[in-house]
This record gives C-alpha cells, sequence and structure tokens, in this order.
C-alpha cells in the first residue's frame, strides 16, 4: 500500500497546497458566493438599506463555510480538518469562542478610541428597539464572513501545512495571504496591509497558544462587529448602512492614527494592538515552555498522517 500523506508527495508540497487554495478559495468559492449573494438579494423583497448591506457582503459567506465542510467530507485527505471545528470537543471551543469575542471587542474598541480621542471621528447615537432584529441577524452573518476567512486560513492552509512543515511556516504563510487577501477592498494603503498581515499572524498564533479555532472566530467576528456595526466605521473599507452609532459626516479624517476610506485598520493604533497580541501570545508560550512547538511539525511530533487504499484518515491531536 502506498502512503499518500508523505511529504515527497506532490500534493503535500507547499506550492500544491497554495494552488489548491486559490483555486478552492479565491476562484471556486468566490463564484458560489456571488451566486448565493444574488439570490438573496432576489429572494428577499422590500430590503432596507441595512438589510440589503449585510445581504450583500456578510451573510452570503455561509455558503463558504458550507463548501469548506462539504470539500473536508468529500476529500478524505482533507477530512482531518473537520477535527478542528468541532464545537463540542469537551466544551473547551466554546470558552475559547467567548474569550475570542471579548478580545474581538477590546482590540477594536481600543483603535476606535484613540481616533475619538486624536480627534479623528465623531459619533453620534441613532439606534432604536426596531433595529435590534437587524443587529441580531448582522451578528450571525458577520460570524459566517469571519468564520469563511478563518476556515480557509487558520485551518485549511495552517492544518494541511503544519502537517510536514513546521508550525512557523504555517503561520507565516496563512498569515501573509489573510493580509494579501484583502488587495482588492476599497481605501488600502500600505499601512492597512501591513496591519491586515500582522492581524493575520497575530490571529494564527492565537489559534495555536489557545488550542482551538474559535478562538479566531470569535475575535474575527467581534472585530468585524464592533467596527461595522455598534460603532458604524468602515470595516476594510465596506461601511455599513445600520448600526448603533454612527460617523458624523463632517468629520473623518485620514493620517496615522485613522483612514477615513478604510477605517481604524488603516492606522498605527491597530498595528500597535496586533503586535501587543502576537508579543504577549508569544511571552505566554515562553513562560510556558512551549516556544519550540514553532519549530515542529505534526509529522516530527508524531502525529503523522497516513492514509492508505481504502482508508480514513486518522490523526490524534495532543492534550493542550
Amino acid at each position: 500500500m502506498k502512503e499518500i500523506f508523505t511529504k515527497t508527495h506532490f500534493t503535500n508540497r507547499i506550492i500544491w497546497i497554495l494552488l489548491a487554495w486559490f483555486a478552492l478559495y479565491e476562484i471556486v468559492d468566490s463564484i458560489l458566493v456571488l451566486y448565493t449573494g444574488s439570490l438573496l438579494r432576489r429572494s428577499v423583497p422590500n430590503q432596507s438599506d441595512g438589510l440589503a448591506f449585510v445581504l450583500e457582503y456578510y451573510t452570503p459567506l455561509i455558503a463558504s463555510c458550507l463548501f469548506f465542510v462539504i470539500l473536508c467530507l468529500i476529500v478524505k485527505k482533507n477530512r482531518f480538518l473537520l477535527d478542528a471545528i468541532k464545537p463540542a470537543r469537551e466544551r473547551k471551543n466554546m470558552k475559547m469562542l467567548g474569550i475570542g469575542l471579548l478580545l474581538g471587542f477590546l482590540t477594536n474598541f481600543f483603535c476606535i478610541l484613540c481616533a475619538l480621542i486624536h480627534g479623528d471621528i465623531k459619533l453620534y447615537l441613532d439606534f432604536s428597539a426596531s433595529q435590534i432584529p437587524l443587529m441580531i441577524f448582522a451578528l450571525v452573518s458577520v460570524f459566517f464572513q469571519s468564520t469563511s476567512e478563518e476556515l480557509w486560513c487558520r485551518c485549511f492552509l495552517y492544518e494541511r501545512i503544519n502537517v510536514h512543515y513546521p508550525l512557523w511556516v504555517a503561520i507565516v504563510i496563512n498569515g501573509s495571504l489573510f493580509g494579501l487577501m484583502h488587495l482588492a477592498n476599497p481605501g488600502i494603503s500600505a499601512l492597512a496591509l501591513a496591519d491586515l498581515i500582522v492581524c493575520g499572524l497575530s490571529y494564527s498564533l492565537l489559534r495555536w497558544y489557545s488550542g482551538s479555532i474559535w478562538t479566531c472566530f470569535g475575535i474575527h467576528t467581534m472585530w468585524n462587529f464592533t467596527q461595522n456595526f455598534l460603532f458604524g466605521l468602515p470595516n476594510s473599507g465596506l461601511v455599513s448602512e445600520a448600526s448603533v452609532f454612527h460617523l458624523d459626516a463632517a468629520t473623518g479624517i485620514s493620517n496615522w492614527i485613522y483612514s477615513y476610506e478604510f477605517g481604524v485598520e488603516g492606522g498605527v493604533p491597530a498595528v500597535f494592538i496586533d503586535l501587543l497580541l502576537v508579543a504577549v501570545i508569544l511571552w505566554c508560550a515562553r513562560r510556558d515552555g512551549r516556544l519550540g512547538e514553532l519549530l515542529e511539525s505534526r509529522e516530527s511530533k508524531g502525529d503523522m498522517l497516513v492514509m492508505k487504499k481504502n482508508e480514513t484518515p486518522v490523526v490524534e491531536f495532543p492534550e493542550q
């Protein structure tokens, strides 16, 4: 029987993994999301501006999440990826989701607070109880949008590369690609791109140190929701039509703290808070004696995936 989960097999080399990721995520997945978005907009009559925005940019990403799961079920070699996202594993993932949601709010609020104190933006409250259902729907939709990006970066790239390559390689590659994914967003700048790459690295380290991708689901979801729907600011260049707070149209200054076109992600505070997250995680890992894990692959740790003819791959995850 020939082992196909060996490094020499071409499908396990980084270049093949990247090509597969690009074809599946950037091409096939994007087409599915566009079709789903078009279908949703045609199916929901009398849309408000806020609902139309959510249906266009966030809700369709549920198709991406479903596509990822179906792909893993169909392709035996990727089936082990599902183990990383099972929500009921010792209830740990739900705890990590909560921690991630808190981190997402705190990190984004810090950046917004810097812009407020510096006088770059002025916000006013314009919210009614009638908007609560839309905000709940928006939160769920943002969860699917954020989860989609995490599945393809912090699960597919992260896990597949780490099977035979050191963890730091998986972290650097998926973190960098996470930033580059946003190059087509409106208002992108060199500073915003740098922040998104650092953000991708910090989320990857958080994925490793916490032992749960649900931490990344949480921090990514609440960062986007806080920025776009709580405070009404651009989220990577996308401006929501519905939010609890609204940006005063006469304000909004682009400088080193805040980008009028891109949002707080285009400012130095965002880079600082993401670098701080990286530093804290690495410090905690050093304290716990875990830095050596960054040099290991699953193969080197004895967690090598082996799949022979007519067999399903099995991987045992070490206790975190």
